[in-house]
């Protein structure tokens, strides 16, 4: 019996709906928990930080992704998107500096 075999033309969409779906989920449940969070202790917490870094690294993905099929665009948002992420670090870790950890 072998462990894997060939998936057939449906299953890779299949996944990949599956896969929408729970990006989705959490991407919901990250944003209401940080604004739960936020109502409760007036600062924005972890699971703010994690939706936000979350949706960075999508769209940076899907620019990476853009600029590999050729895209004139996919260029100047793959450089935004870098320069987004390192503000979003810097910050974070200047964030957990002031914090202690």
């Amino acid at each position: 019996m072998k462990f894997f075999r060939k998936m057939d033309e449906m299953e890779p969409h299949l996944s990949l709906n599956a896969i929408r779906v729970t990006w989705f989920f959490t991407v919901m449940a990250l944003f209401i928990w940080g604004i739960w969070e936020y109502a409760q202790t007036g600062r924005f917490t972890a699971p703010m930080y994690l939706f936000l870094f979350q949706n960075v690294l999508y769209f940076l993905a899907l620019q990476v992704g853009r600029w590999r099929a050729g895209d004139r665009e996919g260029v100047r948002g793959l450089l935004l998107y870098v320069l987004l992420l390192v503000i979003f670090l810097l910050a974070f870790g200047l964030l957990l500096l002031r914090v202690g950890l």
